[in-house]
């Protein structure tokens, strides 16, 4: 099943396939790996302008599931841009805690799987976020600026809301 998923997401770039329903999205969560000998990573696409590969870990660390998300939400930034919101659950915040002190000086990706609405059962996913881990997040909150335009973002977290409904 592994080398399915693996060799799934290796043929589609940034998708990572995740159960979703119609007009659904949700968010996983990928942590930065480095290619070695006998480690199992598998390539990620990021930044739509300038597109670039980059090694992860092929299973995600987290997903923005119902257990883990509370909501998320679009907010302004004080340089007039915007950001994505994530606000987590106890067991998501204990968790993201776990992962930004054991993963420091190493990058998280954000990646949003969405349903495709143009195909039956088919989902589109890609990287939107980016975020260095400095230290420890013991915050139930996480801000990250995406990779998407204000209305994209929007759509995204609306149907990532929904998701968690």
């Amino acid at each position: 099943m592994l080398k399915l998923l693996t060799v799934i997401v290796l043929s589609t770039g940034c998708n990572y396939p995740v159960e979703t329903k119609r007009n659904k999205a949700q968010l996983a969560f990928f942590i930065e790996e480095f290619p070695q000998q006998e480690a199992e990573t598998m390539l990620l696409k990021v930044y739509q302008a300038s597109p670039k590969m980059v090694h992860v870990a092929p299973k995600p660390v987290l997903v923005g599931g119902p257990g883990m998300l509370k909501d998320s939400q679009v907010v302004d930034t004080q340089d007039g841009l915007h950001a994505i919101q994530l606000n987590f659950t106890t067991r998501g915040q204990a968790l993201m805690e776990f992962l930004t002190t054991n993963y420091r000086d190493r990058r998280l990706y954000v990646v949003v799987a969405q349903s495709d609405q143009s195909k039956t059962n088919s989902v589109n996913s890609r990287c939107i976020g980016v975020s260095y881990i400095r230290g420890t997040i013991r915050s139930s909150t996480m801000i990250f600026t995406p990779d998407a335009s204000r209305e994209e973002s929007e759509s995204i977290i609306e149907l990532v809301n929904e998701t968690l409904e």
